[in-house]
């Protein structure tokens, strides 16, 4: 039998494929999955130009993984910024990122959440990477107290998935109509040819409630910001999955595992926030954990100097020590 098992390289895999078709920015907080850093940044912080986004632009963003939170930094610093006309833009920040991200974040309250309500279970692994993230957290000087999830995953992956899902559908539309055919069989893999049928058969009521249920969902998570000025949780729920688990090819097992992968990540892509996942552990097969800190919209600032904190302290980017 074939080893379907992941090999550990410092580098990333897009192994988290869209099982709700929600999934493009929140790739940017799985690869400490391949031990590297990752942060989505602000709705708005990045403007989307050359290309358009409708409903897809509410639950992704634009930026990419590095090996250090510093190149994070700068490249955000490079990349961020509202062009005139974008739709939104995230607040501006106080200083460069590259220079928020030397700063001492200061005493943070930091929630821990390491349960969903109504979701999937939680990996101890996983879960224990959390509470290992705390408990660090605490000897940096920070301030540590349990929290409950504000959000049901089924609901974010619900909203998320109409978002994504009717833009695809446009998307492909408007290839379709340039090249003036119908969609054949090959030109897209199995699993999106079921989004797009799916969604393209979706009401138009629907879709307005959509965006509408994501700023409620804003709000209900926004209120943990007033009680902690952070929040700690696994980045993923279950362990980097087995080779073929999110294959797109095989629709029903996309379906079947992605969401669960995905609970803890892709409620920062409905709500706008910026989440950041940091390498941190590694699980009983050697692949390293990853655990994932969000702050209220425009707080990339707090999340970069925090990680720098935590780079210094426990340091990334190699296999386990035997």
């Amino acid at each position: 039998m074939a080893d379907r098992r992941p090999r550990w390289r410092p580098g990333w895999s897009r192994s988290r494929t869209p099982a709700t078709a929600a999934a493009r920015s929140a790739f940017r907080r799985r690869p400490a999955a391949c031990g590297l850093f990752g942060l989505k940044p602000s709705r708005g912080r990045i403007s989307p130009a050359p290309r358009p986004t409708t409903l897809s632009g509410l639950v992704s963003a634009h930026h990419a993984v590095t090996t250090t939170v510093r190149d994070s930094a700068l490249l955000l610093d490079v990349a961020a910024g509202p062009l005139p006309g974008d739709a939104c833009a995230a607040p501006q920040p106080a200083a460069p990122f590259a220079e928020l991200a030397r700063r001492d974040p200061g005493r943070l309250r930091i929630g821990l959440l390491t349960e969903l309500p109504q979701g999937p279970d939680v990996h101890p692994e996983c879960a224990g990477a959390a509470r290992a993230a705390a408990l660090l957290c605490e000897r940096l000087g920070h301030e540590i107290v349990e929290t409950t999830a504000r959000y049901r995953p089924a609901d974010v992956g619900r909203t998320s998935g109409v978002l994504m899902g009717a833009d695809l559908v446009a998307q492909i539309d408007a290839r379709l109509d340039r090249l003036g055919r119908p969609l054949a069989d090959d030109d897209i893999e199995p699993f999106i040819r079921v989004l797009y049928e799916t969604y393209r058969a979706l009401p138009a009521a629907d879709v307005s409630r959509a965006p509408r249920r994501a700023q409620e969902i804003g709000w209900e998570v926004g209120a943990a910001f007033d009680e902690v000025d952070v929040l700690l949780s696994p980045t993923l729920a279950q362990p980097t999955p087995l080779l073929g688990t999110l294959d797109t090819a095989d629709p029903e097992s996309s379906y079947r595992h992605a969401s669960v992968h995905s609970a803890f990540t892709s409620v920062y892509n409905v709500t706008g926030m910026p989440a950041m996942s940091v390498p941190f552990g590694h699980d009983g097969g050697g692949l390293p954990l990853g655990v994932q800190f969000a702050a209220p919209l425009g707080g990339e600032g707090r999340l970069l100097a925090l990680a720098t904190q935590l780079e210094r302290a426990a340091p990334w980017g190699g296999p386990p020590t035997p």
